[in-house]
C-alpha cells in the first residue's frame, strides 16, 4: 500500500492528537515496512511555519515530501493537490488526523474522529474550534471512505448523534484504541511527594472541581502534598487560571506548563497518583500513560475513561469535588493500596500496544481499499 499520512500537528506543541499520529505511523512502519509511507508535515489547510519539530522517520519505506518546505510553497501545492494534480506521492489511501477533508483524487480518505464533544458538550470549547470540527465531520460524511474512532465510546456517541448513518451510507468504520508512549524507568525510586494532574486548561478537564477538591484536601489531610499540574494553555479558563494563581501562592499546587515526554514519564513514576476528573474524553491518554508508569489513578467515571481504565482506577464523580478529596485521602493514608494500584495499572496497560493499533489500522485500510 502507498499510505499518505497527516502528521501536520506533530510540528507544533503536541497534544493527544499529535502523539496519536506520531506513535501510529512509527508503529506501522516498524510492523509493515513493505508499504510506502508518505508523511505530510503540511496537510490541507494546516500549514506550519516550520516542520523541524515534526515526526521524522529515516527509513527506506518513508518519504517526507513537505519536510523543510517553505509554508507558502506547501500551501500552493495543497491548493492544487487532488484537483489539478495528484496528492503528493500519489497515495492509494490518505489518513486525515486533523479534522480535515482534502480532495484526494483517486485515493481513499480515512477520517479520524477523536470525540464529538463539539456536539455533545459545545460549552466546553470555543466557537472557532467547534465550527472547525463540525465542518470537518460534515464534510467527511460526504467525502470520506472510512471513519476511525479512538474508542468505542467515541463511536457510540457519534452514532447517538447520527444513528445508523455509517451503516445506511455504507461507510467503513472501526473503533481502534490508542496505546501509551511512556514506560517506567527501572531503578528509579518513587518519592511520592506530590500528586499529578495532566491536561490543557480548558473546561472539559474540570479544573474547577479539582481546585475545590484540593482546598478540601488541604483542610482534611494530616500531611498534605501539593498537586503538580502539567497543563498547556487552553481556552475559556480565565477564572480557573486566577484560582490556580491563588493556590500556587499558598503552595497547594505547582503549575508546570507544557511538559515534554521525558519529564512527564518521570513525574508519573514519582507521583502519589494521577488525578484526572475530566468531564469528557475521547480516550483519556493520561490515565493509560499513568498506568504504564506504575502511577495510581484517580479519575472520572465518564465517557471513555472506564473503557480505558477497566477496574483499576479509583473512580470519582466529577460533579462532586468531595469524591476527589475522599479518594486522595484514602490513597494517601494507605500505601498498600497505592502499591496494589501501581501493580494493577501496569498489568492493565499491557492490554494496549501501538503494534496492535497499527495492525488493526492497516487491516482497516485493506478493508476500505477492497470496498
Amino acid at each position: 500500500m502507498r499510505i499518505g499520512f497527516d502528521v501536520a500537528q506533530t510540528c507544533a506543541e503536541r497534544a493527544g492528537c499529535a502523539w496519536y499520529a506520531d506513535s501510529l505511523v512509527r508503529a506501522m512502519v516498524e510492523l509493515a515496512p513493505e508499504n510506502e509511507y508518505l508523511l505530510y508535515h503540511q496537510f490541507g489547510n494546516w500549514i506550519n511555519e516550520e516542520t523541524d519539530a515534526g515526526t521524522f522517520i529515516e527509513h527506506p519505506s518513508v518519504q517526507m515530501p513537505f519536510w523543510g518546505m517553505p509554508a507558502e510553497e506547501a500551501r500552493a501545492i495543497w491548493q492544487r493537490s487532488g484537483r489539478e494534480q495528484p496528492v503528493p506521492g500519489d497515495p492509494e489511501i490518505v489518513q486525515s488526523n486533523s479534522f480535515q477533508v482534502i480532495p484526494t483524487g483517486g485515493a481513499k480518505l480515512i477520517f479520524v474522529v477523536y470525540d464529538v464533544s463539539f456536539w455533545m458538550c459545545p460549552e466546553f470549547t470555543t466557537e472557532a474550534n467547534r465550527l472547525y470540527c463540525q465542518h470537518g465531520v460534515l464534510e467527511a460524511l460526504k467525502h470520506a471512505d472510512g471513519f476511525l474512532f479512538i474508542s468505542e465510546s467515541a463511536q457510540n456517541e457519534f452514532e447517538t448523534i447520527l444513528p445508523r448513518w455509517l451503516e445506511r451510507n455504507r461507510k467503513a468504520a472501526a473503533a481502534i484504541p490508542l496505546a501509551g508512549r511512556l514506560r517506567p524507568v527501572n531503578g528509579r525510586e518513587v518519592n511520592e511527594k506530590f500528586w499529578l494532574a495532566v491536561g490543557a486548561m480548558e473546561p472539559r478537564k474540570n479544573y474547577g472541581a479539582l481546585f475545590s477538591a484540593i482546598e478540601l484536601y488541604w483542610h482534611r489531610s494530616k500531611q498534605p502534598s501539593p498537586v503538580w499540574i502539567a497543563a498547556s494553555a487552553g481556552w475559556k479558563s480565565e477564572e480557573v487560571k486566577r484560582k490556580a494563581s491563588d493556590l500556587e501562592a499558598k503552595g497547594q499546587i505547582r503549575m508546570l506548563g507544557y511538559v515534554d515526554e521525558d519529564r512527564l514519564g518521570s513525574f508519573y513514576q514519582q507521583a502519589l497518583g494521577l488525578i484526572f476528573p475530566s468531564w469528557y474524553e475521547g480516550f483519556g491518554l493520561p490515565i493509560l500513560e499513568a498506568m504504564q508508569c506504575g502511577c495510581p489513578v484517580i479519575c472520572s467515571d465518564r465517557t471513555s475513561l472506564p473503557e480505558v481504565g477497566g477496574e483499576v482506577p479509583r473512580y470519582i464523580d466529577p460533579s462532586r469535588p468531595e469524591t476527589i478529596c475522599d479518594a486522595m485521602i484514602a490513597l494517601e493514608e494507605d500505601p498498600t493500596q497505592r502499591q496494589s494500584l501501581r501493580e494493577a495499572g501496569l498489568r492493565r496497560a499491557t492490554q494496549f500496544s501501538w503494534r496492535h493499533t497499527a495492525s488493526a489500522t492497516l487491516e482497516f485500510y485493506r478493508k476500505v481499499l477492497e470496498s
